[in-house]
């Protein structure tokens, strides 16, 4: 078996990557394949959520006010003193 002792012609160890680095090198391979969503469709979900807020928004309103109605008519009747 023959040495090989010229350091020029041995193998050099590959560097290795910080584990930091390669995450957002992986990161942003990844986000160049999403697909995203353009200005339209955006503005459309948006409004949708916000009707659906507002809508539950209305309904629980309407439930915490029948419910104190209820409430301060049942102390009412029991006699309670506020």
């Amino acid at each position: 078996m023959e040495k090989n002792n010229n350091p020029k012609e041995a193998k050099k160890a590959p560097k290795k990557k910080s584990k930091i680095a390669t995450f957002f090198k992986e990161a942003f391979s990844e986000l160049k394949k999403v697909s995203w969503p353009n200005f339209s469709s955006v503005l459309k979900t948006t409004l949708v959520v916000l009707g659906v807020v507002s809508v539950f928004l209305v309904v629980l309103l309407a439930f915490d006010t029948v419910l104190g109605i209820g409430h301060n008519a049942l102390i009412d009747i029991t006699g309670v003193v506020k």
